[in-house]
């Protein structure tokens, strides 16, 4: 990938705010099945990893290349103290992430069978207690950012939508691009949250579900129908990602797809986010939505066929 492109200036030397749910990830590889109530089945290979939609998208990003700001909270304990290290160590920065005293850090179980697919369990712990004066506080990383990302927004209980998008109208005023990938909706996509979420959506510059979220929200299983109805909603760049179909991207009536990079999978628990990552480091170089795509499909595909050191800089991507 060019430092700078025909299509537009590059604008890396700005951060990239990442907003959003920060947690603890267990992960449990080689699950053949999942067990019914009252029975266990056994894995091959556990990880305990920082995750989160948030802390996934920033340690691709800066493996990428790209200056990263994240915004969010942790509990009290060491996995508030290992989340908070390993951002550090990494250099991104944490300025804008908040400790709850006495509170739990987020935690996820996800079981990975063989094939990589997988299932989540989680506790949201102290992120059902913090609300968007967490980003309040943490303005100074949105002020330094070109790009500002809300990830996982259904992980993070305590937020409102209608908040939040009061939150990316004063972004957009301000003239930010604004990103936004809610995760699924462990409460089912309620017709009040899509409701709410309409809003949300009016505020925002570009939206990166996945084919099962795109769906729930818009009632078709067909990516470019799913996306043509979500684009109605306001975002000027729909990106509908389709796991091994790869992805589509809907902007100024025009669609494009893009095939997944085919690979031996180790594990996709953080696919989409690293997906996520390598579309904006393209976007923030100038990148048409076809070569961000490409550049998404190839991050996402080498991250998923590691099993560790799994963010690639832009440099592997690039061959």
């Amino acid at each position: 990938m060019p430092a700078t492109s025909q299509h537009g200036r590059m604008s890396a030397a700005m951060s990239i705010c990442l907003i959003g749910n920060l947690c603890i990830d267990l992960i449990i590889r080689g699950v053949p099945r999942l067990p019914a109530w009252g029975q266990e089945v056994a894995g091959d290979e556990y990880l305990l990893a920082s995750s989160g939609q948030t802390t996934y998208t920033a340690f691709a990003l800066r493996a990428l290349g790209d200056p990263v700001a994240v915004i969010g909270c942790v509990g009290g304990d060491a996995w508030g103290i290992q989340i908070r290290g390993d951002l550090e160590s990494q250099g991104i920065d944490v300025g804008g992430l908040e400790t709850i005293d006495g509170g739990r850090t987020a935690l996820t179980v996800a079981a990975v069978r063989p094939d990589g697919e997988r299932a989540f369990v989680s506790d949201f712990a102290c992120l059902n207690r913090a609300d968007e004066r967490v980003i309040e506080r943490g303005w100074q990383g949105v002020d330094r950012a070109g790009t500002v990302c809300l990830l996982g927004i259904f992980s993070w209980p305590g937020l409102s939508l209608k908040r939040s998008a009061a939150l990316f109208r004063r972004m957009r005023r301000a003239g930010k691009a604004t990103v936004l990938d809610t995760g699924w909706d462990p409460g089912g996509w309620q017709p009040d949250t899509l409701d709410d979420l309409r809003v949300l959506l009016a505020e925002t510059t570009i939206f990166m579900p996945n084919l099962d979220e795109a769906a729930a929200i818009t009632g078709s299983t067909e990516p470019a129908e799913a996306a043509r109805r979500l684009a109605l909603l306001g975002p000027e760049l729909v990106v509908v990602k389709l796991g091994s179909q790869g992805s589509l991207a809907l902007g100024a009536g025009r669609v494009i797809r893009q095939e997944a990079v085919p690979v031996s999978v180790v594990d996709t628990v953080g696919a989409g986010d690293v997906f996520n990552a390598g579309f904006l480091h393209a976007r923030e170089r100038g990148e048409p939505p076809d070569r961000c795509l490409r550049f998404g499909a190839a991050t996402a595909a080498i991250y998923i066929s590691r099993g560790r050191d799994r963010f690639p800089s832009a440099e592997e991507v690039s061959t």
